[in-house]
């Protein structure tokens, strides 16, 4: 779990890491616009993003994020603004 603020940006450049590193190819490689699904994830990449993202956050996350929303973008501002602020975290 981080301690520092949690910011669009901040979640935006975690997930396009994480999803570099899950596919084995260079940050630069990962649009955060572009849509999810012409990545190709299969179940085990987001299960393992899912995780990952929850253990970073600290509050429970449901894998289907990564099919509900169509960028990482949009994760990304759906959970800062939307999600994150319903959640009790210490």
């Amino acid at each position: 779990m981080i301690s520092s603020p949690i910011t669009t940006s901040t979640v935006e450049e975690w997930l396009v890491q994480q999803l570099a590193k899950e596919l084995r190819v260079e940050a630069s490689a990962i649009d955060p616009h572009r849509a999810i699904t012409s990545y190709r994830l299969d179940s085990v990449v987001v299960v393992t993003l899912a995780v990952d993202l929850e253990e970073w956050l600290g509050v429970a996350i449901d894998p289907s994020i990564f099919w509900e929303f169509q960028t990482i973008a949009d994760i990304s501002h759906w959970l800062v603004n939307d999600y994150l602020p319903t959640q009790s975290r210490p």
